[in-house]
């Protein structure tokens, strides 16, 4: 198995999306990664899977990478809007997981913040196959003791989440070896977190928008933690640099355990 080591040369990475600078610091940290690891193992005409989706934001990743090809936005319940990117040929997918029956091999399937709600790994057992070769999946999953960070998330069925030594039987049991493992914040991004999501940080705001905001209807749509995230993500980073504890989570990049075959 991989060993999981604390890679900072994500926050290099240039192509994160620019709505994810002002995110929680989990969603800084998982950005990166999967920013960093889709420039390094991605180039040209690509085609990719975004499990869990969503709203179909990663597309805007695949176009600041200069990447082209299709992309394929499969969810549950997707909330896709306009997929305006004519470098690629976009496929929006209404299809719980287990039920997903690809069409197409994948250069890459990424998995970010979605498989802490899926109880049976064997619901995903189609991702090895769906692998060209050289192909790789992506995965961001919670710790377990994530808990307290995430009370509305389990609400919806987050319940799920795995440590480091269960990483590897969970995805061998689906046909896919660990090749690299970061863990994803430290103990300074865990309070941040917890602050975030109590809803304290939430109070300066509406302050600011039942006062000064009445007189100055610009103010009212102000976004006060989005400006302190941009400057709270980054100072995180560099404690947690230095301390290198209480993980939120981790970014895995997985390879198919069997060689690729044609027959």
């Amino acid at each position: 198995m991989a060993k999981a080591h604390y890679n900072f040369d994500i926050f290099d990475a240039r192509a994160v999306r620019e709505e994810q600078l002002n995110g929680t610091p989990y969603r800084y940290w998982h950005s990166h990664a999967i920013a960093d690891i889709f420039a390094r193992r991605l180039s040209g005409t690509v085609d990719v899977l975004d499990a869990g989706g969503r709203d179909g934001g990663t597309l805007n990743l695949l176009r600041n990478l200069g990447l082209r090809g299709t992309y394929t936005c499969l969810d549950r319940q997707p909330a896709v809007r306009v997929l305006d990117a004519p470098e690629f040929e976009t496929e929006v997918v209404s299809s719980a997981f287990d039920e997903f029956r690809p069409k197409r091999r994948f250069d890459a399937v990424l998995f970010q913040s979605c498989l802490e709600c899926v109880g049976d790994y064997r619901e995903i057992a189609w991702v090895s196959g769906c692998l060209k070769p050289g192909g790789f999946a992506v995965v961001t999953l919670h710790c377990r003791n994530t808990r307290r960070l995430y009370h509305a998330y389990r609400k919806e069925g987050g319940t799920y989440p795995l440590d480091e030594m269960e990483l590897e039987p969970a995805f061998a049991r689906i046909g896919l070896k660990i090749v690299e493992l970061m863990p994803l914040g430290g103990v300074t991004a865990r309070l941040c977190q917890y602050i975030m999501n109590s809803g304290l940080a939430y109070y300066p705001q509406a302050l600011l928008q039942q006062s000064a905001g009445r007189m100055f209807p610009r103010l009212r749509n102000a976004d006060l933690i989005g400006h302190a995230n941009r400057v709270l993500n980054p100072l995180t980073v560099r404690i947690d640099y230095v301390l290198r504890i209480r993980r939120i989570g981790h970014c895995l990049v997985l390879d198919p355990l069997a060689p690729f075959s044609s027959g």
